[in-house]
């Protein structure tokens, strides 16, 4: 074999390596979402299913929320910080789907883990169309009864209208998740 035909060759074997590379990648991308559902379902399996666990904060008036308040819709507990630009990034979508849903039963919930003047600044330049409640350090006791033992944000959980939960997500949940869990619960 001379050095052009072993260049051929290398050339060859190597946009083989590099398609099949590509077309695995692509396929993990694709199944993404369904993966990180089971995998979040599975993770999370000794509480699918139980009663959510009881809860109040204060919102940003200062007044005192429990979850209850919301039994017998689907509610989204979106715990968040403003520090986190994943969570940040989940609100415009949330937003949306509240604003699409909300009639149908759904309420959005968010809990940040930041103090009242750090979720104050933020709202001067940021909208966000559903309760939040303040949580600070107690956010992170209360997410961590949700499942969120790694401290993970944004994390949520999907509470379907009996109360119980029903999904819960580490990490950003895409619109098209979120909209395919809130359908199924509604």
């Amino acid at each position: 074999m001379n050095a052009s035909s072993f260049k051929r060759s290398n050339i060859a074997w190597a946009a083989v390596v590099a398609l099949a590379v590509l077309t695995l990648g692509a396929g993990i991308i694709v199944n993404w979402p369904k993966d990180n559902a089971k995998l979040a379902e599975h993770t999370q399996s000794a509480l699918i299913s139980q009663l959510r666990p009881e809860f109040a904060m204060p919102d940003l008036s200062g007044a005192p929320r429990a979850i209850k308040e919301w039994d017998g819709k689907v509610v989204a507990v979106n715990f968040w910080a403003t520090w986190c630009e994943p969570c940040k990034e989940e609100i415009a979508s949330f937003n949306a789907l509240q604003k699409q849903f909300g009639a149908k039963g759904l309420q959005f919930v968010g809990v940040s883990l930041d103090d009242p003047e750090s979720v104050q600044s933020y709202l001067k330049t940021s909208v966000i169309d559903y309760p939040v409640l303040i949580g600070g350090d107690e956010a992170i006791t209360v997410a961590t009864r949700y499942g969120d033992d790694a401290g993970i944000v944004p994390y949520t959980a999907f509470i379907d209208r009996r109360g119980r939960i029903a999904f819960l997500q580490f990490g950003a949940l895409s619109p098209d998740l979120a909209r395919e869990i809130i359908e199924s619960l509604l």
